[in-house]
Order: C-alpha cells, then sequence, then structure tokens
C-alpha cells in the first residue's frame, strides 16, 4: 500500500474520506462528552453515582460487543449500506437517550448508541483502506482526526454544552451531525461490493472474542482502588479463559475465523497494533492527568481543565500535514522512533511540574507532546495495513479496534490507581498533609510511568515497515 509522490488524491475519494470521518465523529465524540454530564446527571435522577456511570459503562460494554459484527457485515453486505444502516443505529440511540424520561431509558439508549459506535468505528477504517489503494497514506491522515481529537475537544464541548443548556442536549448535538453523515453516505459514498460473501459468519468465534473484551473491560467498571480484587477477579479470569479458548478455536478454524491467526504473520499489523494500545494508553492516560491536575492542583472547574489541553489538540492538528511527507521520506519505523523523542520528552518534563508552575510553560509542553503523539499515532495506524490482502482487512480492523479498547481502559485505569497508590504514600508513610501541593507530587508518579509506556512503544516499533525502497 505504497503511495506515489506527488499524487494528488482525486476529488471523488478525497469526499468519499470526509463522508467516513463524519460518520466516526459522533461517535468518538460522545463518549468523552457524557462523561462530563456524569455529576449532573446524578443530581438530576436523584441517584447514585454507581448507577448513572452505566451510561458510560454501557456505551463502552456494547461498543465491544460490536465491533466483530464489523466484519461479517462488511464481507457479506455492500459497505456503503452497511455503513449507512450502523449510522442509522447509532442515531436511533441518540434519539432515545435524548428523549429518556428516567436513567433505565437512557442506559438502554445507551446499548443502542454503543452498538452503532462498534460497528462505524472500525468500518470507517476498514472502508477507507479497501477504497484508498495508492493514496492510502494520506488519506489515513483524514480518518485518525476523530480518533484522536474526540478525547481532547469532547470534553470541551461536552462542557460548553452542560454550561448552556440542559442534559439532553449531550444527545441532541449527535443528530445533526449524524443526519449529516447519512445526507453523505446518500450522495458521495459509492457503491462497495461484499468483500466475501462465501465466508460464513463465525458465531461461536463473534461471542468467546466479543465475551473476552466486554469481560475484561467490565472488570475495569468494577474495579475501585486495584484491578485485582473480590469484585474483579470472576471477570478477569473469565475474560481470559475466553481468549484461551478463542484462541484455539481460531486455530481449527483457520481463515473462517472472526479475527484468523494468519493475520499475525504480517509483522507491521502485530507490532502496529501492540504500538496502538500503548499509544492510547499514554494518549488518554496523559488527558486523564492532566484534567485531574488542573482540577485538583490548580483548582480549576471542569471546563477549563479542558480547555487547557487545547494546545495539545492544536499540536496534534499541525503535525498532521507533516506528518504524511515525513511517513514517505523516514518510513514508519524511524518516524515512530524520533516521534517517541518529543512524546518521552513531553512527559518526563511533566513528571517537574507543580501547582506552581507557569501555565505558558505547560502550554509548550502539551503542544509539542501534542505534535510527538500524532507522528507516534499516525505511522501506527497506517502500518498495521501494509502488505495485507484487501480480504482481510475487515477482520484485522475487529482486532486492532479490540485489543486497543481492551488495553485502553486497563492502561488508563494502572495509571489512575498508580497515582491514588502514590497520594495514599505520600499522605502516610510520607506523613505529608493533603494539599494541591501533594496532588501534584502523586500525578508527577503518573507521569513517570506513562512515559516508561511511551517508551516501550519502541519495542513493537522494531517490526514495523521501513522505508520504501522506490
Amino acid at each position: 500500500m505504497s503511495e506515489k509522490k506527488d499524487n494528488k488524491v482525486p476529488s471523488a475519494l478525497m469526499a468519499m474520506a470526509w463522508v467516513l470521518v463524519l460518520g466516526g465523529l459522533a461517535p468518538m465524540l460522545d463518549g468523552t462528552m457524557v462523561n462530563i454530564a456524569i455529576p449532573h446527571l446524578v443530581s438530576t435522577f436523584h441517584t447514585s453515582l454507581s448507577h448513572v456511570q452505566w451510561i458510560a459503562s454501557a456505551y463502552l460494554l456494547t461498543m465491544g460487543i460490536a465491533i466483530p459484527f464489523s466484519g461479517w457485515l462488511l464481507n457479506h453486505f455492500n459497505g456503503r449500506l452497511a455503513y449507512l444502516w450502523a449510522q442509522i443505529i447509532f442515531l436511533i440511540g441518540s434519539i432515545v437517550a435524548a428523549l429518556s424520561p428516567d436513567l433505565n431509558w437512557l442506559i438502554g439508549a445507551r446499548v443502542v448508541q454503543g452498538f452503532g459506535a462498534g460497528l462505524v468505528i472500525p468500518m470507517l477504517t476498514t472502508l477507507l483502506v479497501q477504497q484508498a489503494g495508492v493514496y492510502f497514506r494520506k488519506l489515513m491522515l483524514i480518518v485518525a482526526l476523530p480518533m484522536m481529537l474526540g478525547p481532547i475537544f469532547g470534553p470541551i464541548i461536552g462542557g460548553l454544552i452542560m454550561n448552556s443548556v440542559s442534559w439532553e442536549w449531550i444527545f441532541w448535538v449527535n443528530v445533526p451531525v449524524s443526519a449529516l453523515a447519512i445526507i453523505g453516505i446518500f450522495w458521495k459514498l459509492p457503491s462497495m461490493p461484499a468483500q466475501n460473501t462465501k465466508k460464513p459468519f463465525d458465531l461461536i468465534g463473534t461471542l468467546l472474542f466479543g465475551g473476552f473484551a466486554t469481560s475484561l473491560i467490565y472488570a475495569v467498571v468494577k474495579a475501585n482502588k486495584t484491578l485485582w480484587n473480590q469484585d474483579t477477579k470472576p471477570f478477569i479470569i473469565l475474560g481470559l479463559a475466553l481468549f484461551v479458548v478463542y484462541l484455539i478455536w481460531a486455530y481449527f478454524r483457520k481463515g473462517n475465523a472472526v479475527l484468523p491467526l494468519h493475520l499475525f504473520g504480517f509483522k507491521s499489523y502485530v507490532g502496529a497494533t501492540l504500538g496502538l494500545i500503548l499509544a492510547g494508553v499514554v494518549m488518554n492516560g496523559t488527558s486523564l492527568l492532566l484534567t485531574t491536575y488542573f482540577q485538583s492542583a490548580r483548582g480549576f472547574s471542569a471546563l477549563n481543565a479542558a480547555y487547557a489541553l487545547i494546545p495539545q489538540g492544536i499540536g496534534m492538528f499541525l503535525a498532521r500535514p507533516l506528518t504524511g511527507k515525513l511517513m514517505d521520506k523516514l518510513g514508519m519505523k524511524n518516524l515512530v522512533f524520533c516521534s517517541l523523542v518529543l512524546v518521552v520528552g513531553g512527559l518526563a518534563a511533566l513528571t517537574k511540574v507543580d501547582e506552581t508552575t507557569s501555565m505558558w510553560l505547560i502550554s509548550a509542553i502539551l503542544f509539542i507532546s501534542g505534535i510527538g503523539i500524532n507522528t507516534v499515532f499516525m505511522p501506527l495506524m497506517t502500518d498495521a495495513y501494509t502488505g495485507m490482502p484487501k480480504q482481510d482487512v475487515p477482520e484485522a480492523t475487529i482486532g486492532t479496534r479490540i485489543f486497543q479498547n481492551v488495553g485502553g481502559a486497563y492502561g488508563t485505569s494502572l495509571v489512575a490507581m498508580l497515582v491514588a497508590s502514590q497520594l495514599t504514600h505520600l499522605l502516610t508513610t510520607k506523613h505529608m498533609m493533603f494539599s494541591p501541593h501533594v496532588y501534584a507530587l502523586a500525578l508527577q508518579h503518573g507521569f513517570f510511568w506513562l512515559g516508561v509506556l511511551a517508551l516501550a512503544i519502541v519495542i513493537p516499533g522494531f517490526l514495523l515497515s521501513g522505508k520504501d525502497k522506490h
């Protein structure tokens, strides 16, 4: 899937890419927008935080169940039609959520939304890879936008909505975006024939693989101060057992498995998938710790904390056009290694930040880190499909999305627990008094471990492709 240099992307192909991106925008923003509304919904519905938290958990868990179905739909139905119905499912879930009379209705609507999102996001990547041809790298820079910017700008949009109008608008805002995407699908998306109608639906494999993902993610939902406790043990053990059984099933099922094992014979796919898991942890974990830092150590409101992350988003966005040129010039492996210097350097700088650090300095660190995150993330996303036949792309995308979701959930939770553990250590062993300074010290510990995880991307990075010979 190498790209001819200086080739301009045909307008029809560019229009298709932007329609796909528009379709993925609302699902990617939705999860982070809703998180902002959770404290408000606790008082609105006069219930507990643990009950309201299910509007986020239901979305995440149902996404894990839906992802394996995306490959089968694209194998058996026209891609244009499959993407259209995925959008309609998400749109229906959004409308029902906005009209929900009580919390149980809202949780049910989030299940529908999550299923639609679990279909939309992998389909977006799969359809682009299958249609892009030699323009693959340029178009991946467009398609990756909602995936990278969603975690940063979602809280800002959610905060603005909650500050201005009622909570229902968190869901109503999806309606025009999804409606425009549906119009775009009819208007600009070409017919995309089914990829492999002869491939049977792997129901057992789908149940095993979906069960593996949802069990492990549910364990994170149930986790409190530790990931391994009486509440989480059964789900972690069940998830790992289902994964082992799936591997045995896939070995005998061969190419008809929902995620065929032969995909792991592509070195770049293995390296990119492992790298994306770690990159997702670093990106989401950094946003989580920074938001906590701005609120707990600096006393910012949730909305102002989200605003403070904007320099990172700007860095990611501005680096996007340069990334495509660098992928051609340096190759995937070298670009990832060079970009990690910026990411690890930024996280190292954050280990020195406390409640008195200049916001100008923090903004500069975030801007540089944003450039680094973009130029790590993009080559990983692109190289996952290097040298892969078109018919393998739907299943390959299922694997990358599932592993990213599971890895991201666990990694972010582990980072949060490391910070909580360090805070306890400072308050008890070091006998410090609770203060913004102590909270900042605990967060420094989290940034250190995120830096270690970012550096670990070097290991799977060796499996990535190098510079094109021609």
